[in-house]
């Protein structure tokens, strides 16, 4: 039996590999089912950033890390502006080891908590538009699809169809 507890924690720039091992082990997957999200590695330099910046954390299980979220206050890059108090969220990777743990949901669930303690009146994700299992699963969550934009790769060589995704928090 699992330990269902769910331990989230700050992520530090020591946990750059262990994000870079998730990243890559969902690229992996992405790409066996011919959907372009994740095709582009993260840079180090971006993880190294979210943790100074306190975005970034993770779920640790047994000393390892089994999964991670990105969660900020701002996203001007993939949402247009507006002045409704949101949380971000990027890059959620669960160890495929824990597929069908729900550790995803349980997982936005706490960043949904963490949101509504912030004063924040939303959570917004997205997620590349060619990839309908994770666009059910965010629907099935209460997410509701707000709109496609498109955004450039880490490169900036490739522009990416994304679907924009938002959860109203309850007062």
């Amino acid at each position: 039996m699992r330990d269902h507890t769910l331990r989230v924690r700050a992520g530090t720039t020591g946990d750059v590999d262990a994000a870079q091992s998730l990243m890559g082990s969902a690229r992996r997957w992405l790409h066996e089912q011919s959907i372009d999200q994740w095709q582009d590695r993260v840079p180090d330099s971006t993880f190294e950033k979210d943790a100074e910046r306190g975005h970034f954390f993770v779920v640790e299980r047994h000393g390892a890390v089994i999964a991670m979220v990105t969660v900020a206050d701002e996203d001007d890059e993939t949402w247009p502006a507006d002045d409704v108090p949101a949380s971000y969220v990027h890059r959620l990777a669960v160890d495929s080891s824990h597929r069908g743990d729900n550790l995803g949901g349980r997982l936005l669930s706490w960043v949904e908590v963490r949101a509504q303690e912030a004063g924040k009146q939303v959570v917004r994700l997205d997620c590349a538009a060619d990839n309908p299992g994770l666009r059910r699963f965010y629907e099935a969550r209460g997410f509701s699809h707000v709109g496609d934009s498109s955004v450039s790769d880490p490169t900036g060589a490739r522009s990416l169809k994304i679907s924009l995704y938002e959860k109203r928090l309850d007062a």
